[in-house]
């Protein structure tokens, strides 16, 4: 058994918001958690995910990056990982003697793609690697350490290569336009599920009738109640009926009223997938397959299946309402008003509250757990584990499952786009 563990993954955006590739994070069992090295995979555990889980399954059909020691590149397995697939990340700290150079540059031109990891652009970088900067394929930018004069004087000598540049650790909006109007076309970090400067206190008018109908939904109404509501707002009937009939549920015959829509997935399953029409049109042109409406489902999953892993006899109403904290976390981002004020429309409990606003009461803990899995925070994450007595295997099973659930729902939202 590979002593890797999977910790996480990370999307890499193109310039219309779309997924263009993860950063997958591995764990060291043998090392603490505080020693860097324990986030570099080996040549097995890259195998195993492959052979295990299957690289589809696992990454949607997207490059996988992952980040490499120096014994990595010399592994005569490596030779046995398909051509691009992988992506092989080497941070600047490695000692690039000769040996390494000359591996580098061959495995490149045997069809390999290497990428140089959290770049800090300065003259000293330059000095080091500017022999080796055209066989790299990506050149990953840390745009929060980098200095001013790096992107304004080194940034043009970069792009004489043909290596894709990435701006890492994009955190806010502001970043982001920044690193666009530099030339930057590939992201990482959680940009798109920050807002802007959120002036509104009012909820627009467009989503009120989604509020009313999730409120609908998830009370004591009667289905011919809710059905009626909804066809009186045609946009949304016609959305879900859309949904409904299209390949991913399989349908022998489709399904021609909002009633059998509701019988036929149940009233829990019509509320989410409301919210997934919400936050998959939520990006105006640049929604691509809504990576938006990825994250949510990644929380929705992650927060659900982590309460189960701690309270296993729990009651199906806990479990939705873990759930409802993940469906609900984002949209402040798509409504563009204040979460505090969003959240008075919905008819949901002060502990979903107090965990979406605070980080507290009884999901509180889960979903900043769950916020550390996003982060791959390597630390929370195993004294998390740690205090709830979760199995190591379990959780790495929860992440793959999560993985398989975003991959197709972005199939799906991929499919009634085109």
């Amino acid at each position: 058994m590979s002593r890797f563990r999977l910790l996480g993954r990370q999307p890499i955006l193109d310039e219309n918001r779309k997924i263009y590739a993860y950063d997958l994070f591995f764990r060291d069992e043998t090392v603490s958690t505080t020693e860097v090295s324990g986030r570099y995979a080996s040549v097995s555990v890259l195998t195993g995910v492959l052979n295990q889980f299957g690289a589809k399954e696992v990454l949607g059909g997207h490059k996988a990056f992952v980040r490499v020691e120096r014994d990595f590149l010399f592994n005569d397995l490596l030779q046995d990982l398909p051509k691009g697939l992988f992506v092989f990340s080497v941070l600047p700290e490695m000692r690039f003697d000769m040996e390494v150079a000359r591996r580098i540059v061959d495995l490149r031109r045997k069809g390999f793609e290497m990428a140089l990891n959290d770049a800090v652009l300065d003259e000293e970088l330059i000095r080091r690697l500017g022999p080796l900067m055209p066989y790299f394929s990506y050149i990953k930018i840390d745009v929060e350490r980098t200095p001013p004069e790096g992107f304004e004087k080194l940034l043009p000598r970069l792009r004489r290569y043909d290596g894709r540049l990435v701006a890492a650790k994009v955190e806010t909006p502001e970043t982001t336009q920044r690193c666009e109007n530099l030339g930057f076309r590939l992201f990482q970090g959680y940009f798109f599920a920050k807002p802007q400067t959120l002036k509104q206190q009012k909820i627009d008018p467009h989503y009120r009738s989604v509020i009313q109908a999730y409120n609908l939904l998830i009370s004591n109404a009667g289905v011919d109640e809710i059905a009626e509501y909804l066809e009186q707002h045609s946009a949304l009937s016609l959305q879900l009926l859309r949904y409904v009939n299209s390949a991913m549920f399989s349908l022998k015959r489709d399904i021609k009223s909002i009633k059998e829509v509701i019988v036929l997935l149940g009233r829990h399953n019509v509320a989410q997938w409301l919210m997934m029409i919400i936050y998959a049109q939520s990006m105006g042109e640049k929604a691509g397959s809504s990576t938006l409406a990825l994250m949510a489902k990644s929380r929705m999953e992650l927060m659900r299946r982590t309460w189960q892993l701690m309270h296993p006899d729990a009651p199906r109403s806990e479990l939705d309402e873990a759930y409802f904290v993940g469906t609900l976390s984002l949209l402040d981002v798509v409504m563009q008003a204040p979460l505090e004020k969003i959240l008075e429309e919905f008819n949901i409990s002060d502990e979903v509250k107090a965990a979406l606003l605070e980080g507290s009461g009884k999901y509180g803990r889960t979903f900043l757990f769950v916020k550390s899995i996003e982060a791959c925070n390597q630390e929370a994450i195993d004294l998390f584990l740690n205090f709830y007595r979760i199995d190591r295997a379990d959780y790495e099973k929860m992440i793959f499952e999560t993985s398989l659930a975003v991959n197709r729902l972005d199939e799906e939202l991929e499919s009634l786009n085109g």
